[in-house]
């Protein structure tokens, strides 16, 4: 019964990173904390979308978010988290 929870949760994980948008967004946070204006501007995508896609990987633990003011920073938001995405970022994402 544990593993098959477990599996439910790695699988919860995939879904929710499994999209172009997040993964891009997810190799952009490997280097440490962002804004959504620093985000958007490097994937090439609306404010609106980029908070969208953010907020998803948010509510699912994958990111964390710290206001300061009037800026939303971004961050990967645990170690599994950022495991795996420090895989794929080297992996798929860092540039040659």
């Amino acid at each position: 019964e544990v593993m098959v929870v477990q599996a439910e949760a790695a699988c919860d994980f995939l879904k929710a990173i499994a999209t172009p948008m997040r993964l891009m967004l997810l190799c952009n946070l490997v280097d440490g904390e962002q804004t959504v204006t620093d985000l958007s501007n490097k994937v090439g995508a609306k404010q609106s979308l980029t908070s969208h896609h953010l907020n998803r990987l948010k509510l699912s633990g994958i990111v964390s978010a710290r206001r300061d003011e009037k800026f939303i920073y971004y961050s990967l938001g645990n170690t599994v988290a950022r495991e795996i995405v420090e895989i794929l970022y080297r992996e798929f994402c860092k540039p040659d």
